[in-house]
């Protein structure tokens, strides 16, 4: 290769710095623009500014993604929230924790005034009689073939009576003879033995008037007129 002149090599430098000062008026057109644009040389790097919120998209992905734990193991049924959202009672302080746990007094009995001693009973008194019965039309259990009036019937248990007390020991007969009463024939009036207060009270207080063995004078009661001869 040939050595280059001088002229030449002066040639080389006058081109480079020709190149120079297009490369500095370029910059200098970059630097204006960027001026223009309001953005320096330094931030033209390429790339974009940072965004100060870059962080809300990962926490509510984050939050989302506990509530679905959450509910996997149940922690919404029966949700503690809330609890936490009703009042909570007081707690009882030691006074009344004592008061609340210890008993309450048992009632003391009241003792029963004792009981007076029952006298015994005294047995009820007995009477014994044979009777016979004049029953009228209307009497208490006057059979329907009875037809006599009471006066009929009152005149005909006086005729009863009068042999009655004239012989009591043909008794029985007259209560053949007389007495209305169903059965009364076959018995001979016989009641047999009674407490007092079995029969019905005009009954009773006509044979309280004789003793054991007398005859009575005519009884009326509801069922007709008695004539009674008592035994007892």
């Amino acid at each position: 290769m040939s050595k280059k002149t001088e002229k030449d090599r002066a040639r080389d430098d006058e081109d480079l710095d020709d190149e120079d000062e297009v490369n500095d008026e370029g910059e200098d057109e970059e630097a204006k623009a960027a001026a223009v644009h309001g953005r320096d040389d330094d931030d033209d790097d390429g790339t974009e500014p940072e965004d100060p919120y870059w962080w809300t998209p990962h926490a509510v992905l984050s939050a989302l993604v506990l509530i679905g734990l959450l509910g996997f193991f149940g922690m919404f049924n029966k949700t503690p929230l809330a609890r936490l959202a009703a009042p909570v009672a007081p707690e009882p302080d030691d006074h009344a924790h004592a008061v609340a746990a210890s008993p309450a007094p048992a009632p003391t009995p009241t003792p029963r005034p004792p009981r007076p001693a029952q006298s015994a009973q005294a047995p009820r008194e007995m009477f014994g009689a044979k009777h016979l019965l004049v029953m009228y039309k209307g009497s208490r259990r006057a059979p329907p073939t009875i037809e006599r009036t009471k006066e009929e019937a009152q005149a005909r248990a006086t005729d009863a009576m009068k042999k009655a007390k004239a012989d009591p020991s043909k008794f029985a007969d007259i209560v053949k003879e007389y007495s209305d009463e169903p059965g009364a024939d076959r018995r001979g009036g016989d009641l047999g033995k009674f407490p007092k207060g079995a029969m019905v009270p005009e009954f009773q207080a006509g044979l309280e008037k004789i003793k054991v063995g007398e005859v009575s004078d005519l009884v009326e009661t509801p069922f007709g007129f008695h004539v009674i001869l008592r035994t007892q």
